[in-house]
């Protein structure tokens, strides 16, 4: 008689990519939830996407309102079917359009999908944001995934938000957070130059 074959898992391929598919919806989820608690006032929610992140983010009673952002317009009609309430807007528009003041930024793995690395800062210069919430993948990606036009580090997003401060930083995977404040006028760059100041 065959010996049974212990601590196997007997999963077909369908499985597993169904399996892969909701570890990868739930870990969305888990990233807006980490960032909501820095969120307050009028946040901008950038690639909002179907809409789900910028619900999670209104939940917080600091936020005012948040309006989700996105040029796919299929995408942006779901989000106003399934999640438009009191505190959650969503506009199907180019980021370039928008101009109007907000507190808060978040941007959840967009930065690398965009061939323009001024993007962002240019947006929170124009919007008037103090407070900026940056993701991205934390790994190579661009050689698998058609659709990122960068690979990040954390210096390399520094550099970018060079008028502003990053007070916080996590990883959540391969994903990495990093959180800006806006620089004081008179301190000089320097001050904050490097990602390593940050840890103790």
């Amino acid at each position: 008689m065959k010996q049974a074959v212990l601590e196997r898992i007997m999963i077909s391929k369908e499985q597993v990519a169904k399996t892969e598919t909701e570890i990868r919806f739930h870990e969305h989820l888990r990233r807006y939830a980490a960032v909501r608690r820095f969120c307050y006032g009028r946040v901008l929610d950038f690639a909002s996407g179907c809409g789900y992140g910028s619900h999670i983010l209104s939940s917080n009673p600091d936020v005012e309102v948040v309006v989700g952002v996105d040029k796919d317009e299929e995408a942006i009609n779901w989000a106003q079917k399934e999640f438009s309430g009191i505190k959650s807007q969503y506009r199907c528009i180019d980021i370039e359009a928008v101009n109007e003041k907000f507190d808060t930024l978040v941007s959840l793995e967009a930065i690398e999908h965009f061939s323009d690395m001024t993007l962002i800062p240019r947006l929170a210069e124009r919007c008037g944001f103090d407070n900026v919430i940056i993701s991205y993948p934390n790994k190579k990606s661009t050689h698998f995934n058609p659709y990122h036009v960068h690979d990040y580090n954390a210096q390399n997003i520094l550099d970018i938000m060079k008028e502003f401060v990053c007070y916080h930083s996590f990883v959540m995977g391969d994903v990495q957070f990093l959180l800006f404040l806006r620089k004081p006028q008179k301190a000089p760059r320097c001050i904050y130059s490097n990602i390593l100041d940050l840890k103790s």
